[in-house]
C-alpha cells in the first residue's frame, strides 16, 4: 500500500443508485478502523452530469406521478435488517422505509396506497404513507438525495479522506504513465468546459446506470421514415426524459411495447392532461375507477407481443417481509436438489434441471392454495397422489401434464391443469372478428388482473407466480455465481424464461391495472391484439399497426411510440465512453457460447470474478476498473431497480454485495475483497 504522504485518486463514475451504494460501502470499511484502510490518503472524485445521490432516473424533481413498482418496505442503497449480518452497516445505513419514517415530516413527495390509487387525482382517500405504498420515485429520489450527502460528509470527515464532486460527463478513459485519465465535456453542448477538463485516477468505479443505445434496424427505419414524411417517432428512452406533453390530443398513438414504460407514458397521457379518476369503493376490483377525460388526451393504441400489459402485483407482497407473498417456499428447486443436479452433471442447463424444478414449485403453491379455498372441489387422497406426482423427477414437462390432467380427471373433475407457461400468452390460438371484441376480452382481461390481485393470498394464480418469482431469484443467483451453462442462459433463460417472468411478476402495482382498466372504458387506451405489425404506408404518409389475430383495419396515426428503455447492451452503447473502452481495448464484450458451439458477444463487459474488474481485449492483467449495475448483464441476470431490504447479497441484495467488494478492492487491493464484507461485531 502506498505510504501516508502519498494520495490515490478513485474516480467514481456515475452517482445515481449503485454509485451512492459503493460510497456507503466505503465509508462502512473506513468506519471499521482497519489500518490498512488508513495507509494513505484518499481522494474519490465523484462525476455525474446527473444529480448526485438520485442519478437521472431518480431525480426527486421529477413528476409525482411517477411510482417506484415495489412497496416501500423493499428498497435500500444500504445494508439494512439481516443483510448487515453478510455486509457490516456505516454509521448512516438507512433503508428508503427507515428513512421516511425518521423523516415523516419533512416528507413533501406523494405516496399511494397498496391497494389503489393516487391522492391528487382521486376523492376522499386516506393517502398516509406506510411500508405497505407504492412510493413515488422522486420520494425514493429525496432518500438517496440524502443518502448520498450523509455519506460523504460521514467519508470527509475522517482523516486523509476527501471527496469531490464534479458535475460533468467523462467523454474519455484511457491508461496514463500511472493509472488512468479521464477526459471530462459539460452535460450541456453549449456550456463551457470544466476547468480542469482532464483528471487523473489510481482506480476508477463505473457505476453507469442506463446510458444511450443505438437503434435495431426497425428503430432506424422508423427514424428515417420520420424524417421523410414528416412523422414523429420516440426511440426507447427514459420516461422522464420523454416530452410526452407534445403527443396531440385526439389523435392515434401507437406504443410499441405494455412494459412498466407503458404504464409511465399511460398516466401522463391521463392525469398529466388534467383527467381524474373517481373512485367507487362499493365496485369489485378491476370496476373501482372512472376516468373523467377532459379531451385533451391523446388516444393510445397499444400493442406487444402477448397483447397484453404485464400483470400487477399481488396485494399479498406488501404483506411479506421479502419481495414474494407470506406462505411460499421452494420444495423442490432446494439447494440440495441444486446441488445434486450438479453433482450428476456438472454444470446445470436450465431446461434439464431448473425448469422442471420451478415448474413443481409452481404447481405445488397453485393447487395448495386453491385445495385451502376451495376444498370441495377435491375428493379425498388428491393432495397425496399430486405430491407424489410431482416428487418423480424423471417425468419430463409433457409427461407431467398428462398425468396431471388424468389424475384431476379422477378426482378433481371440475378443476383445471394449470399451465403456468400458458399465461405468458393469454390469447395464443384465438383469434377475434373485430377491433371491438378484441377490446371487451382484454377488458374482461384486466378486470380479472386486478381481481386475483386484489385478492392477494386468496389468488392460486398469484400465488402460483409468486413462487415463479422466488425461483427466479434463485436463479439469478446460480447465474452470478457461473453455475449455468452459457448456452442455456441464450436459449432458455433469454429466449423464453426470462419474458415470461417479467410479465407475470415485474409488473406494476393494482393501482396501474385499475387505472388502465378505467382508460380503457374512457376508450382512452385500446389494444391492437398479440403479435403486432408496426409498419409504414408511404402511399397515405402514416405509420400503421395491426394485429393478425385481429379482422380489423390497420390503425394509422402520425406518433410511433417505444415504450421501454434503452437497450441495455454495450456494443449498442452510444456513451462516448463506454465506446472509447470498446475501441481502446480496455475492455471488451463478454464473449458466450450458444447451443451450437458458436461464440457470441454477451450484452455486458467481460469482467472478472467478484469484485468485476474489466478484462482487456488483449487478455491482460484485468485493469483496475470497477464495474457495477447494468454493465455487468453478461454475468449477472435482471437489473433490479434496488436491493431489497434485509436481502441476501447473492440474490436480491446483489447490487449491495458488488459495491462491497469494490469498495473493499479499492482500500485493500482485488484480493481483500475475495470474501466480501464482515459482519458488524
Amino acid at each position: 500500500m502506498p505510504r501516508q504522504t502519498e494520495e490515490r485518486r478513485v474516480a467514481l463514475i456515475g452517482a445515481g443508485p449503485r454509485g451512492t451504494s459503493f460510497l456507503e460501502r466505503l465509508l462502512a470499511a473506513v468506519e471499521r478502523g482497519t489500518p490498512d484502510a488508513q495507509a494513505s490518503r484518499l481522494r474519490v472524485l465523484v462525476i455525474d452530469p446527473a444529480p448526485h445521490g438520485p442519478g437521472r432516473v431518480w431525480n426527486p424533481q421529477q413528476s409525482p406521478l411517477y411510482l417506484m413498482n415495489t412497496p416501500a418496505s423493499f428498497p435500500t442503497a444500504a445494508p439494512v435488517g439481516a443483510t448487515q449480518a453478510q455486509l457490516a452497516s456505516s454509521s448512516v445505513s438507512r433503508s428508503f422505509a427507515q428513512w421516511r419514517h425518521e423523516h415523516e415530516a419533512e416528507e413533501t413527495a406523494t405516496s399511494v396506497r397498496a391497494d389503489g390509487f393516487e391522492p391528487p387525482v382521486l376523492k376522499g382517500i386516506d393517502h398516509g404513507g406506510t411500508d405497505t405504498d407504492y412510493p413515488t420515485r422522486a420520494a425514493y429520489g429525496q432518500y438517496l438525495t440524502w443518502l448520498h450527502t450523509e455519506v460523504c460528509a460521514a467519508l470527509a470527515r475522517h482523516p486523509g479522506i476527501s471527496v469531490e464532486h464534479i458535475s460533468a460527463e467523462v467523454a474519455e478513459l484511457r491508461r496514463a504513465d500511472s493509472g488512468y485519465e479521464l477526459r471530462l465535456r459539460p452535460d450541456d453542448d453549449d456550456a463551457d468546459p470544466p476547468r480542469d477538463d482532464r483528471l487523473r485516477a489510481d482506480q476508477v468505479v463505473l457505476a453507469l446506470g442506463h446510458i444511450p443505445a443505438g437503434l435495431n434496424e426497425s428503430g432506424e427505419h422508423f427514424t428515417e421514415v420520420a424524417e421523410q414524411l414528416g412523422l414523429h417517432y420516440q426511440p426507447p428512452a427514459i420516461p422522464t426524459e420523454v416530452d410526452y406533453y407534445s403527443l396531440p390530443a385526439g389523435e392515434n398513438v401507437l406504443v410499441r411495447g405494455m412494459g412498466l414504460n407503458f404504464f409511465d407514458l399511460m398516466i401522463q397521457a391521463s392525469v398529466g392532461r388534467g383527467g381524474v379518476f373517481h373512485e367507487h369503493a362499493d365496485h369489485p376490483a378491476g370496476q373501482r375507477l372512472e376516468y373523467l377525460a377532459t379531451g385533451d388526451e391523446p388516444h393510445l393504441v397499444a400493442g406487444s407481443r402477448r397483447g397484453t400489459p404485464y400483470r400487477a402485483k399481488s396485494t399479498a407482497l406488501t404483506e411479506a417481509p421479502g419481495f414474494a407473498p407470506v406462505g411460499i417456499t421452494l420444495h423442490h428447486l432446494s439447494p440440495e436438489a441444486v446441488a445434486e443436479a450438479e453433482r450428476r452433471h456438472d454444470l446445470l442447463d436450465f431446461s434439464a434441471h431448473l425448469w422442471p424444478l420451478i415448474q413443481r414449485d409452481v404447481l405445488r403453491t397453485y393447487y395448495r392454495t386453491l385445495v385451502e379455498l376451495a376444498p370441495e372441489l377435491f375428493r379425498a387422497g388428491f393432495e397425496a397422489a399430486l405430491q407424489e406426482l410431482l416428487a418423480d423427477t424423471h417425468l419430463g414437462e409433457a409427461v407431467l401434464q398428462t398425468r396431471g390432467q388424468r389424475l384431476l380427471r379422477e378426482l378433481a373433475p371440475d378443476v383445471l391443469w394449470f399451465d403456468i407457461r400458458s399465461l405468458g400468452r393469454p390469447f395464443g390460438g384465438l383469434t377475434f372478428e373485430s377491433a371491438e371484441q378484441y377490446q371487451q376480452h382484454m377488458s374482461a382481461y384486466l378486470e380479472d388482473d386486478a381481481a386475483t390481485s386484489a385478492a392477494g393470498a386468496r389468488s392460486p394464480v398469484k400465488m402460483a407466480i409468486g413462487a415463479l418469482h422466488l425461483a427466479r431469484m434463485e436463479v439469478k443467483a446460480l447465474i452470478s455465481q457461473g453455475r449455468v451453462s452459457q448456452s442455456s442462459q441464450i436459449s432458455e433463460i433469454e429466449g423464453w424464461f426470462e419474458s415470461l417472468v417479467e410479465g407475470l411478476a415485474s409488473g406494476p402495482p393494482l393501482q396501474r391495472i385499475e387505472e388502465l382498466a378505467a382508460l380503457t372504458r374512457a376508450g382512452v387506451v385500446e389494444f391492437l391484439g398479440p403479435d403486432p405489425i408496426f409498419d409504414v404506408d408511404r402511399e397515405t404518409g402514416f405509420y400503421t399497426a395491426e394485429s393478425p389475430a385481429v379482422a380489423a383495419p390497420a390503425y394509422q396515426a402520425r406518433w410511433l411510440l417505444e415504450a421501454m428503455m434503452p437497450a441495455n447492451r454495450i456494443q449498442l452503447s452510444r456513451s462516448p465512453l463506454v465506446a472509447g473502452l470498446l475501441r481502446s481495448g480496455l475492455a471488451r464484450p463478454r464473449e458466450l457460447v450458444d447451443a451450437s458451439g458458436a461464440p457470441r458477444a454477451g450484452k455486458g463487459f467481460d469482467v472478472t470474478r467478484l469484485p468485476h474488474r474489466l478484462i482487456p481485449a488483449d487478455r491482460a492483467e484485468p485493469e483496475e476498473i470497477y464495474v457495477l449495475g447494468l454493465q455487468l448483464s453478461s454475468v449477472q441476470w435482471g437489473t433490479a431497480i434496488a436491493a431489497e431490504a434485509g436481502g441476501d447479497g447473492d440474490s436480491s441484495a446483489r447490487s449491495l454485495a458488488d459495491a462491497d467488494a469494490a469498495a473493499r478492492a479499492v482500500l485493500f487491493g482485488p484480493g481483500g475483497a475475495a470474501t466480501g464484507s464482515p459482519a458488524q461485531d
